[in-house]
Parts: C-alpha cells; sequence; structure tokens
C-alpha cells in the first residue's frame, strides 16, 4: 500500500500562513499569491496526505482540525529548521566561522563570561560556541596547540610570542578564609598566616611549577578553582580568590576577608588574544571587541 506523499517546503508555508493569518485571503496577501492559488496549494496538500486539515464547513474562518494542528507543530520545526539553515548559509557566504571555540581562565567571572555569551548568541545565532576553562598556562596551551582560537588569560602565565592580545578588565582576588579559621579572628597578626596551610591554584598537567603569591610554609596545589573554593567554605585553609566568585560567601558569613600584611589582595590582569597567524573571523573579531575593555591604572598581576 503506498503511503502518503511527502509536503514541499512551500506546501508547509502556505499551511503556517493559513494558520497564523486565520483566513485564505490573509494569508494569500502575506504570500503575495491569489486567494485560488493558496486554496488550490491546501487541496492538493490534503490529497496528498490524505487527511483533512482545516474544517470549513463549520466556522467562517477555516479552522485546523486535530490532525491539521499536529501537522502544523511540525511545519513550524520544518520552517524554523529551513530558516536556521538559510542563516547558516548566509553566515558562511559573510565568511562567519562554522564554529568559535573560546578558552578561559577560571579566574574569569562566570558573570561577566554568561553575559558576554548571551550578546554573542544574540549577535550571531548560528555561530556554535565550544567553551574551554583552563587553570594559569593551560589557557596559552590551548590556543598554541588549535583547540581554541580565542583566549582569555594572564599574561603571567603565559609567553606571549606569536599572539595579538587586547586588554580587558581585571579581577580583584582577595584573601579568604572560614569564619572558624584561626586567621579569621581579630587577634590574630598577620603574620601569622605563613603558619597556616594555605590553598593555591595549580596548573593541570604541567611541568611548570613556579608559586606565586606563596606566604604559607605549608601550601596544597589544587587543579580546580571550584574545589578550592569548597576546602576554603570547609574550613580546610586560606587562600585568594576572585572576589565575584566569593561575594554571595563574604555576605552571608560563609567566608570572611583576611587582613593580611603581606596578601592584601591585587589584580588579576586578564587579556584577550589570539594567534598572530590564524586570526578570528568576523564573529571572533566581535567577541573580542566585546571582552576587550581599557585597563589603567591596573596593579601588579597578584598570585593565584
Amino acid at each position: 500500500m503506498r503511503g502518503p506523499g511527502l509536503p514541499t517546503i512551500d506546501q508547509l508555508l502556505v499551511l503556517l500562513a493559513v494558520a497564523e493569518e486565520g483566513s485564505f485571503t490573509a494569508a494569500a496577501k502575506r504570500l503575495g499569491r491569489a486567494t485560488s492559488a493558496i486554496s488550490y496549494a491546501i487541496d492538493v496538500l490534503e490529497q496528498q496526505l490524505g487527511l483533512p486539515l482545516f474544517d470549513r464547513g463549520t466556522t467562517r474562518k477555516p479552522r485546523l482540525t486535530r490532525e491539521g494542528e499536529a501537522i502544523l507543530a511540525e511545519a513550524r520545526a520544518v520552517a524554523f529548521s529551513v530558516e536556521t539553515l538559510r542563516a547558516r548559509v548566509r553566515g558562511f557566504l559573510d565568511q562567519l566561522e562554522p564554529e568559535l571555540s573560546l578558552v578561559v581562565d577560571a579566574m574569569f567571572p562566570l558573570d561577566r563570561l554568561t553575559g558576554v555569551l548571551q550578546s554573542f548568541n544574540d549577535q550571531f545565532p548560528t555561530v556554535p560556541v565550544r567553551l574551554l576553562v583552563e587553570t594559569l598556562g593551560g589557557v596559552e596551551r590551548a590556543v598554541r596547540n588549535d583547540h581554541a582560537v580565542i583566549g582569555v588569560g594572564n599574561p603571567l602565565h603565559m609567553n606571549m610570542t606569536g599572539f595579538r592580545q587586547a586588554a580587558m578588565d581585571g579581577v580583584p582576588l582577595i584573601p579568604v578564609a572560614a569564619p572558624g579559621h584561626p586567621l579569621a579572628r581579630a587577634d590574630r597578626s598577620a603574620r601569622e598566616a605563613s603558619d597556616y596551610v594555605q590553598l593555591i591554584l595549580s596548573q593541570r598537567q604541567s611541568a611548570d611549577r613556579r608559586d606565586y603569591g606563596v606566604v604559607s610554609l605549608n601550601s596544597w596545589r589544587i587543579e580546580d578553582l571550584g574545589a578550592k573554593h569548597a576546602l576554603l567554605r570547609a574550613g580546610l585553609g586560606w587562600g585568594g580568590m576572585p572576589e565575584p566568585a566569593v561575594r554571595a560567601d563574604l555576605e552571608a558569613g560563609r567566608l570572611v576577608k583576611l587582613n593580611l600584611r603581606n596578601w592584601r589582595g591585587v589584580e588579576y590582569v586578564l587579556l584577550a588574544f589570539h594567534k598572530t597567524d590564524t586570526p578570528p573571523g568576523p564573529a571572533g573579531r566581535w567577541l573580542i571587541d566585546r571582552l576587550a575593555a581599557t585597563a589603567d591604572d591596573v596593579e601588579a598581576i597578584g598570585p593565584a
């Protein structure tokens, strides 16, 4: 037994127009065709499918049947796919990237990253993003190894040879500990920080073990910022954290900002960069412009 014929894209667009406009006449006006052509297209579609799509007899305006409502939902999905395909083809003709890969330093505040990527998606809805999050020198390695086209990282942990860079707003780093930690007590002197475990963000899979801003005789190296955050809240040490990442904890009293004589907190400098010999396309350049900002009066790049 032969099944129903598959509708064409044009037939589905006519069905959508009639359903959305509420009449064959209004659909004809929207599509710039004669009303008779719209009616004929629906008749042919119903014959192909073997289903009545509109109930024309009980109301003045065509009303979708139950089968018609189901077909309409599929028609909308197909029309959306067609529009997405057309937009992507236009993007290729405009030399938009088929995908944009981005690697960011774990210190980059998530709210800033989310805001930028939301704006990017609004501007380039057909360009998917592949996002990596790395610590310290892992950002540079991802770009050099072509795992990402654009990087956001700290120049202290990178060799900028062969990169083109744009300055960004930095991130304030502050020393924190749980409220029950001895350093959080007002009667403790700043010099005693060296006597307690300091939690340090470490590089993943790297032979570079240089330490920055380490003042404690006993330090734990952690490769994940989220894990470091959790250990700080659990009272297992003290350490520097991006202020935006711990702002809610400070307000709720889950963490306390420490007043340490030799670790008062600094600005963690960030740069957006890409390889000079493989510059990004229009979408990538837009993203870098969005990320970039003046960074005057930035302090020395601080510890992790």
